[in-house]
């Protein structure tokens, strides 16, 4: 019996010394979500030692968002003292391509705006001869195009009397290229800037006589009281990089200043949302009210 039970205890004691230990380790994983985070840990690690071994690109410089296109507005609406002298709407407006248009007739011109219309059909047409040809009207070509225009104006009738009654206006002309806006002015009027602040209104000022490019095919020049040796287009430029919309305005913009801050803030806001019909219908509802825009006003933007 006691050699029985002595080989008994001597192979239990060969299974223990046979059966692994459980270390600590063993422990620390009863917990079912140990080896994911041990897995995590280490895969951490590797990553954090592949990020400090790798070399630090340059960074890139941050890009100003482009703005979104949208369509020009184009407003001509006739002022308050025009409406009640039953006088015609002196101003014209329009765009083609890269360029927004404004012209302001001589208030006191009986007829003026049959200049700022002829002259705009004028121009239109000869732009089309240009795009015809696979070519634009430009900055280097520009003032060549308005004298063959003021020329073949002048062709209809050269009558200096004619002439005052009919081809006195302002021309502003925006030219848009890649890189910028440039603004040529003979005359009065304004120019719409917008850039991140929001818009504001360059003021374009001849004082008492707005000089009529018209002057410079006037041979006596005896009946000219100012800009007897001529006048020239003023150019203002502006990059893109500071504005993001540039346009022009004839002088009736002058009477925005006296609305009401509430019809002053909608104006701001149908300017940068580009709702010409929405302008339109807001001066329209000051004149009715309270006569507010005075002089006719174009706005090209």
């Amino acid at each position: 019996m006691s050699t029985f039970l002595d080989k008994f205890r001597s192979k239990q004691a060969s299974v223990k010394e046979e059966k692994p230990e459980i270390s600590s380790e063993t422990n620390v994983c009863e917990n079912p979500t140990c080896e994911e985070s041990d897995a995590t840990t280490v895969k951490g690690s590797e990553v954090s030692e592949c990020e400090n071994n790798t070399e630090t690109e340059p960074k890139v410089a941050s890009v100003p968002k482009e703005q979104p296109k949208r369509s020009t507005i184009r407003v001509c609406k006739m002022g308050s003292d025009h409406n009640f002298a039953n006088m015609n709407n002196h101003d014209f407006a329009f765009n083609l391509l890269n360029m927004k248009i404004v012209m302001d007739g001589c208030g006191s011109g009986k007829h003026s705006e049959v200049g700022t219309r002829l002259f705009g059909q004028l121009f239109a047409r000869k732009a089309k001869e240009y795009f015809d040809k696979g070519e634009s009207i430009c900055e280097e070509n520009f003032t060549q195009v308005v004298n063959s225009i003021f020329e073949k104006m002048l062709e209809l009738c050269n009558d200096i009397s004619f002439i005052f009654q009919n081809y006195c206006f302002t021309i502003l002309v925006c030219f848009e290229t890649e890189d910028e806006f440039v603004v040529y002015s003979c005359g009065d009027g304004y120019i719409i800037k917008e850039n991140e602040e929001g818009i504001s209104f360059e003021k374009l000022d001849d004082g008492e006589y707005p000089c009529y490019y018209i002057y410079n095919f006037i041979t006596d020049k005896s009946s000219l009281v100012e800009y007897k040796d001529g006048v020239s287009f003023k150019v203002t430029r502006f990059a893109k990089t500071d504005y993001f919309n540039v346009g022009v305005a004839s002088d009736g913009l002058r009477y925005a200043e006296n609305l009401l801050d509430v019809e002053k803030n909608k104006l701001m806001k149908f300017l940068h949302e580009g709702k010409g019909p929405q302008i339109e219908v807001l001066i329209n509802r000051n004149n009715r009210k309270n006569e507010m825009f005075h002089d006719d006003i174009s706005i090209c933007f």
